[in-house]
């Protein structure tokens, strides 16, 4: 008897634990499908603000600024974390925003003259790409 009600709880805990893996996963993708296209037209260092043209809700392209604070993450086309001073007037950007305050950017795929997306060339010390 007690065997048997020790494997159910046994049991049940992998369970739960599974169903709350399962909505951390969830929580996760949520983040990623609110990131949205972004253009940078100013950063501003010094008053801790940037400035960034995108699409709103209904599809008509404006312009946000929004106010940097330390608990905003930003990362570069590798997903390193990085510094303001990486994101330059024309960069494309990806913008994870909650509540109406920027959360997040990520500095998006470098573009050619062409406009055709291109992945960024990263270069050893001696020259050669990796």
């Amino acid at each position: 008897m007690l065997r048997s009600f020790s494997c159910s709880m046994a049991v049940l805990a992998i369970f739960v634990a599974g169903l709350q893996a399962d909505a951390k996963k969830d929580k996760g993708d949520k983040d990623n499908k609110k990131a949205k296209q972004a253009t940078i037209s100013k950063v501003d260092a010094k008053q801790g603000t940037i400035t960034v043209r995108m699409k709103n809700d209904q599809g008509k392209e404006v312009e946000r600024t929004f106010k940097l604070t330390e608990d905003i993450r930003m990362f570069d086309t590798t997903g390193k974390a990085v510094a303001i001073d990486v994101f330059k007037s024309g960069n494309d950007i990806l913008v994870v925003e909650q509540e109406g305050k920027l959360k997040e950017i990520r500095k998006g795929k470098s573009q050619t003259s062409t406009g055709k997306k291109t992945e960024e060339t990263v270069t050893d010390k001696k020259g050669k790409d990796k």
